[in-house]
């Protein structure tokens, strides 16, 4: 039997898993081996803190082949945007979120992806068009394709569950936040919008944005996913400010 490798395999060297979805021909388009590739991406984040490190870029990888798989959506397109989606965020740290880190990082990839790859315009453009939509905060952008809506779906479900508690500290704990603070949605005067480091908290990021992503993915794998993450995340929310209050 003819073995099919998953885009993965080529880029990590180290999958097993057989696949069915793309010849090894078809992926060797580049003028870069796939392992070059991985090390593109991955020198993109070498100065990114913990919470949006090569490490979250990885979990997203995966978790995007996992719904792209079941949902049939173009692997090729999905990874490579799932590889470079974080890569504007320094120029949204420096800015203080005045630059969207998914259109700074959407432009960097194409000018990545022009310089070193032989793929064509339309391909760049898909793998530009998702990453620009996974930024939660960009209600605007209307997801109009599939891979778009794989990579937004994998990206939210790393920033849930027991991983989204670690990465809600991480983030905290590098800009000198708190470990619990009280939040009042209704006098909360930045909404979606910049957040400073002291007034910000993973109760506030519950309230605001992380307790409604089970029910605004796209992909029925996604959601699927997503709610035994939503209840890992909401009853440890709910343990913990049982023991701040001294009642456990």
């Amino acid at each position: 039997m003819r073995k099919y490798f998953r885009w993965g395999c080529l880029l990590t060297q180290n999958y097993e898993r057989v696949s069915e979805v793309a010849k090894i021909s078809d992926l060797l388009t580049g003028k870069l081996t796939p392992p070059q590739v991985w090390e593109l991406a991955k020198n993109a984040y070498v100065e990114a803190g913990g919470c949006h490190d090569f490490s979250h870029v990885e979990r997203v990888y995966r978790l995007a082949l996992h719904i792209g798989e079941a949902e049939g959506a173009e692997l090729q397109v999905l990874a490579l945007g799932a590889l470079f989606h974080d890569i504007g965020r320094p120029e949204e740290e420096q800015s203080k979120g005045e630059l969207c880190h998914a259109e700074i990082g959407a432009q960097k990839t194409v000018q990545l992806l022009t310089k070193h790859f032989l793929y064509d315009e339309e391909t760049i453009a898909r793998v530009a068009e998702c990453i620009v939509g996974h930024r939660f905060r960009k209600g605007e952008h209307r997801h109009r394709s599939l891979e778009s809506k794989c990579l937004f779906d994998a990206d939210k479900l790393d920033s849930l569950g027991a991983i989204g508690v670690a990465r809600a500290y991480l983030w905290l704990g590098e800009r000198g936040g708190e470990v619990y603070q009280e939040f009042s949605k209704e006098s909360d005067p930045h909404g979606l919008g910049y957040c400073p480091p002291e007034d910000d908290s993973l109760q506030r990021e519950w309230e605001i944005k992380l307790k409604y992503l089970k029910d605004r993915l796209y992909t029925k794998t996604g959601r699927q996913m997503a709610r035994k993450r939503h209840e890992t995340m909401r009853e440890f929310i709910r343990l913990m400010e049982r023991e701040v209050k001294g009642e456990e």
